[in-house]
């Protein structure tokens, strides 16, 4: 199978019988000896402006027909190597491409291939595309099976690692990563760059654009690859995502020769373990004081309640006690969020250790002692076993997929005709 070519050729050869002057379609490079039409060019073009938002003007036009022939070369080099090396994977990744189309483009009243060809894109377009991430996916898995092999051991360190990193701040991010071409200096890479970034701040899909265009492994996710720790982030990239908005998008930044670009999610400023949402269940003693009373009388109180309570550890023991001074206010508070309480209340809880009572405390209804029942602590929201796979394998694949992709470029025989 090569996508479009042989449909495209087959079309072509019909047109020239019916309308010599209607054949428009020509093969523009030859990969191996397998052919990329002019068709296919112009159908991926059509993928890409109607997925990214990018304007189309004089300055890159030619650039973006250059990157779409690119990508179709870059295809057509994948789908050789992984069904060569696994032909019975065709079937397979056929179907899974089609249902994904069904997936991301059907609405209720119109499939998937509908909704594309009302947009002027054919079907087989984007199912070229989804076949090919398989089946290259596919590839990389058994070519560099000792490398996958490992990562399930790799996903309890990471675990603890993100545990003991809990409270450190986090930012959760999409990215997206290019690197030049052969037909694409850094130089034009940055200007690519910096046309997405204007796109995507005039109302572009980021995620769109990073799934067509982004080199890294989270292309697949459409770039998204979620919470990290902001203090392990190359200092460039922080400095980047601290100073814009959730929301916002970076301007490029190049590092090491590639290029990348970061939206913003979100920040949690206290990372994963935020101690603001502990909740606390309190019990209190008060001994009840009219509002006029001398600072006598509540230094005695203190005193008292100091004596009361030398021997008391227990929760019950505070309620009785605070039975036994005929307080009317409720004794005991319930699964109260340390941050509803005020600062010094808040200082006063952190201090205490639970079931100790303590330093006797003025009020205007009078003067209290307070114990910490139970605490606890917010959950660590840390990512599931999945998710941490996902991300590792995201990785793993961007590194594996451009390492081995340019031993196929250097090895390819490939003839460029237009």
């Amino acid at each position: 199978m090569r996508r479009l070519t042989y449909l495209a050729l087959i079309f072509a050869t019909f047109c020239a019988v019916i309308s010599p002057a209607s054949a428009t379609i020509s093969i523009l490079a030859i990969v191996n000896g397998e052919p990329v039409t002019s068709y296919e060019l112009e159908q991926r073009i059509a993928l890409l402006t109607d997925a990214t938002n990018i304007e189309v003007n004089d300055s890159n036009r030619q650039r973006i027909r250059d990157d779409a022939l690119q990508m179709l070369i870059d295809e057509t080099l994948k789908d050789q190597s992984a069904l060569r090396a696994n032909p019975n994977v065709r079937s397979v990744a056929l179907a899974k491409a089609n249902e994904f189309i069904e997936a991301t483009f059907a609405t209720e009243t119109k499939t998937g291939a509908k909704v594309l060809r009302d947009r002027g894109i054919d079907p087989a377009t984007v199912q070229s595309k989804y076949f090919t991430d398989l089946v290259w996916a596919d590839f990389l898995r058994s070519t560099y099976r000792d490398k996958f092999a490992v990562i399930a051991e790799k996903i309890d360190a990471e675990l603890i690692r993100l545990e003991k990193n809990a409270s450190q701040p986090q930012i959760k991010l999409s990215e997206i990563v290019l690197t030049p071409g052969p037909n694409r200096s850094i130089e034009q890479t940055l200007a690519l760059a910096n046309e997405m970034v204007v796109a995507v701040r005039k109302g572009a899909n980021f995620n769109a654009i990073a799934q067509q265009y982004s080199v890294a492994g989270s292309a697949k996710q459409g770039g998204r690859i979620g919470w990290v720790v902001i203090s392990r982030l190359p200092e460039l990239f922080s400095e980047a995502v601290i100073s814009i908005a959730d929301g916002a998008v970076s301007d490029p930044i190049s590092l090491d020769g590639t290029i990348y670009i970061f939206r913003r999610e979100a920040e949690r400023k206290k990372g994963l373990a935020d101690e603001s949402q502990t909740r606390i269940s309190l019990v209190r003693a008060i001994f009840p004081l009219p509002t006029n009373a001398t600072n006598a009388d509540r230094l005695e109180a203190a005193a008292r309640i100091e004596r009361d309570t030398e021997t008391i550890n227990s929760c019950e023991e505070m309620q009785a006690l605070n039975d036994s001074y005929g307080s009317q206010t409720a004794s005991k508070l319930d699964e109260i969020v340390l941050a509803d309480l005020a600062p010094q209340m808040q200082k006063l809880v952190k201090e205490l250790e639970d079931k100790q009572p303590s330093e006797p405390i003025a009020f205007d209804e009078g003067v209290a002692t307070m114990m910490v029942c139970k605490r606890s602590k917010p959950k660590l929201n840390l990512p599931t076993r999945k998710e941490i796979e996902q991300t590792m394998l995201d990785k793993l694949f961007g590194t594996l997929s451009e390492r081995y992709l340019l031993r196929l470029r250097r090895n390819a025989i490939i003839d460029l005709r237009g």
